[in-house]
């Protein structure tokens, strides 16, 4: 009876102490409960200010990166190769995105600044950056994840950013057009034209019939050589070319016409030709920023019906020139190419001579041979909008000027050019022209 007494009064003693603390807990507990209900309205404007700015950052991250501004920044891209590291950033990703599962087995593609940020990282469709980007990578367990990734670039494969497409708008300030631009707009072929695209062309004038299948074939007449001021009949020739896209070679042909002047009206007059025609081998290409032209002929007695004078006259025995080409973009419509080069051509003159004891006989006797060197300019202006409405041209070869023009009449379809030869010191061989003009409709048919 005594000791249950005893377990009375020591349970009672407890309770006794017991008392003040759990009075002070009720108190305290209270109290904290009283400040959380005061502070929870001011945590609650917190966490919906954090929300705005990460949805505005996402925004911001969204709207505002141009793919077009990569192309010339300090910014690189690269495919990431070492495996144990791409399943790192996989898992990282994958914690924060699940749906990125469905890119499994993905290349990772990373697109970081030359500093060593991390800008952009890419599985397959599935693209994380900004906010996003810096959370998963803080959160990953790996803490050197960031750094491994900015340096990983060092031993993975290179994504080239820069689309050689993309040109900013000039349209004030010229600029060098590329070797394809040059190409497309000053020699175009059919398929690679942009302005009248087709499957076949064809392209009839007094002097030249070009006709082509395709980009690659086609074939051309052409009569005269240009290259050296000897447009139409003047040089007494006639070329039958194969066409290889842009590269040409055949055969050349003397020329039977041309034999007296012609004139249509005052004072548009096609001269006689004073050089006889000659047959060999032609071959030119351009290739936009080289070109050049190659041509070996010889004059037989067979093609003595075809000298104006057979008397006395003179031929072309070979010509070559070689140049270096470029365009400039003066805006978007109005485009200037320059041809710089060096050509030679020789001119052999001939004439019939009576057989020694025999004069009523004749031969063919060759002169002693010309070779002509000089330099060979030509500047090419072209008006392009929606079609290639007007063209100009001012070549200098052999102390003679040519200017030829061309202009649309039906967009495509009709035009008419003029070539002008002007001799700059006059004539002082019996050879050459005074001065030549040639005028021609002009017919493009695509088909």
């Amino acid at each position: 009876m005594g000791v249950q007494k005893r377990e009375w009064v020591v349970s009672l003693g407890c309770l006794v102490l017991a008392l003040p603390w759990m009075a002070y807990g009720q108190i305290a507990g209270g109290v904290a409960a009283g400040r959380q209900a005061e502070t929870r309205p001011l945590r609650d404007s917190l966490q919906r200010v954090v929300e705005e700015v990460d949805l505005l950052q996402h925004f911001l991250e969204a709207s505002t990166v141009d793919p077009s501004l990569l192309y010339h920044s300090r910014i690189r891209a690269w495919v990431l190769n070492n495996p144990v590291l791409k399943d790192s950033l996989f898992n990282a990703l994958l914690q924060a995105d699940s749906s990125l599962e469905a890119e499994a087995g993905s290349d990772a593609e990373i697109l970081g600044t030359l500093q060593g940020d991390i800008v952009q990282v890419r599985f397959g469709t599935a693209v994380f950056k900004g906010v996003t980007l810096r959370r998963a990578l803080a959160r990953s367990q790996d803490a050197s994840l960031y750094r491994r990734l900015a340096e990983s670039h060092r031993y993975s494969r290179d994504v080239e950013l820069r689309d050689p497409t993309f040109r900013f708008a000039t349209p004030l300030q010229p600029e060098l057009m590329t070797t394809q631009g040059l190409l497309r707009r000053f020699n175009p072929i059919t398929g690679d034209d942009a302005v009248h695209p087709a499957t076949g062309s064809l392209d009839l004038s007094l002097d030249r019939l070009l006709v082509r299948i395709g980009p690659t074939w086609g074939g051309e007449i052409r009569l005269g050589a240009d290259e050296v001021n000897n447009p139409f009949w003047a040089n007494g020739t006639v070329a039958a070319l194969a066409v290889h896209g842009r590269y040409r070679f055949g055969i050349v042909l003397p020329l039977g016409i041309g034999g007296s002047s012609f004139e249509v009206f005052h004072p548009l007059l096609f001269r006689e030709r004073r050089l006889a025609g000659t047959r060999g081998f032609l071959g030119e290409f351009d290739a936009g920023s080289v070109g050049g032209t190659f041509s070996i002929t010889r004059f037989s007695s067979s093609d003595l019906s075809t000298a104006p004078d057979p008397h006395t006259f003179a031929f072309v025995s070979g010509r070559a020139n070689i140049y270096y080409s470029f365009a400039v973009a003066l805006d978007p419509d109005h485009l200037a190419r320059a041809k710089i080069g060096i050509g030679v051509h020789r001119i052999t003159p001939a004439g019939l001579i009576p057989v020694p004891g025999n004069p009523a006989e004749e031969y063919v006797g060759l002169g002693g041979h010309r070779n002509i060197v000089s330099p060979y300019l030509k500047i090419e202006y072209l008006r392009h909008e929606t079609s290639e409405s007007f063209r100009a041209s001012l070549q200098y070869y052999d102390l003679a000027l040519m200017l030829a023009g061309a202009m649309e009449i039906v967009p495509g379809v009709l035009g008419i050019e003029a070539k002008y030869v002007w001799p700059l010191q006059g004539t002082s061989e019996p050879w050459e022209y005074p001065e030549f003009f040639l005028i021609s409709p002009t017919l493009h048919i695509t088909f």
